[in-house]
């Protein structure tokens, strides 16, 4: 295991495994499953002093499984820009950052796999992968969840399940999650009715960043509200059901908009790629705008060729996290808005 007291490629590369495209449609980006678990006898993180969170840290820090060649990262001794990056990558949460002494960051080689530790539980054991794939993100997570387990004492009710920080989170304490491309169904103004059912079924929409955030680029968050009363194998089969059929209707809106709409279609996109290769100035908002656009239209066939890897991980590079990092310093807006178009163009044009 490589402890990380400072930048490490690992916060520094816009490489991330989800990036790698699964399928022509794209419509899928990632799937996110992640367990809470916590530790008999032992007070949960809000309430540990910095050095019981380091002392506990390190404790669980011990157990991690040696297969997996882990890096451990010491939050408090990262730079900001790399904190970001590192939530950028949705290796970890915006509650972490919270309060990052004592809090540890352990990530895979693969950086498929990440435990966060001394979050709003002891440990948020995390698996993420490209596309549609609850049932393999399940199996890499349950497997590592078993392996900690051997070494760790986790906090469990015969009735309640694991015992949690948040009572949402009781029973299972599991989360999954799958991130979602819906420009069509945006466009066409039918989410909200889609959100709606999906709150009735016992999932809830995100934004980018989870609970809390917004939308950007046509990108969402679904992910199961229930973790008490159903197994996990039942939450991952009815979030999948419940994908495929987004996946069905936002297939059919992008149809509709080929057929009834192409000219204002093709326009869109046209002008979408147009200002990633010839911008100099690009605002955050703006730059994930585009590139919603050149997503719909590549899925579509109505741009020319442009490598799905390099598109996911232009949506990484432009944030200002990885700008900052790029650049090895603050940046002002302006310096900001500058490296975003050069960075747009150099990928789009290539």
């Amino acid at each position: 295991m490589t402890v990380v007291n400072g930048a490490a490629g690992i916060t520094t590369l816009p490489y991330v495994a989800w990036a790698e495209p699964q399928d022509e449609r794209q419509i899928v980006v990632s799937t996110r499953l992640r367990l809470a678990r916590n530790l008999t006898g032992k007070s949960f993180p809000n309430r540990l002093s910095d050095a019981e969170a380091e002392q506990l840290g390190q404790e669980m820090a011990r157990a991690l499984p040696e297969n997996e060649n882990w890096q451990l990262l010491r939050l408090d001794e990262l730079l900001e820009r790399e904190r970001g990056v590192l939530l950028e990558k949705h290796l970890l949460s915006r509650d972490i950052l919270q309060h990052t002494c004592g809090r540890l960051l352990a990530v895979n080689a693969a950086q498929t796999l990440a435990i966060m530790l001394n979050e709003e539980d002891h440990l948020r054991i995390q698996a993420i992968l490209p596309g549609l794939q609850p049932e393999a993100a399940w199996r890499e997570l349950s497997a590592l969840d078993d392996k900690l387990a051997e070494k760790l004492d986790f906090a469990y009710d015969g009735r309640l399940g694991y015992l949690t920080s948040c009572p949402s989170n009781l029973g299972t304490g599991l989360r999954a999650s799958v991130m979602l491309h819906l420009p069509g169904l945006q466009l066409l103004g039918k989410l909200d009715g889609i959100f709606r059912q999906l709150a009735q079924a016992g999932f809830t929409v995100r934004g980018v960043y989870g609970e809390g955030s917004e939308s950007r680029g046509g990108l969402f968050q679904i992910s199961n509200q229930v973790t008490l009363g159903c197994s996990e194998e039942e939450i991952i089969s009815r979030l999948k059901q419940l994908v495929e059929e987004i996946i069905t209707q936002e297939q059919q809106a992008r149809t509709w908009l080929k057929a009834n709409r192409r000219d204002w279609l093709e326009d869109k996109i046209g002008r979408a790629v147009g200002v990633l290769v010839g911008a100099h100035l690009l605002t955050g908002k703006e730059a994930m705008e585009q590139i919603s656009w050149v997503r719909l239209g590549l899925s579509m066939g109505l741009c020319r060729k442009i490598d799905w890897r390099e598109l996911n991980l232009l949506m990484l590079s432009v944030q200002t996290p990885f700008l900052q990092t790029t650049a090895g310093r603050e940046l002002a807006p302006q310096e900001r808005d500058a490296l975003r178009a050069k960075i747009a163009r150099q990928y789009v044009s290539q």
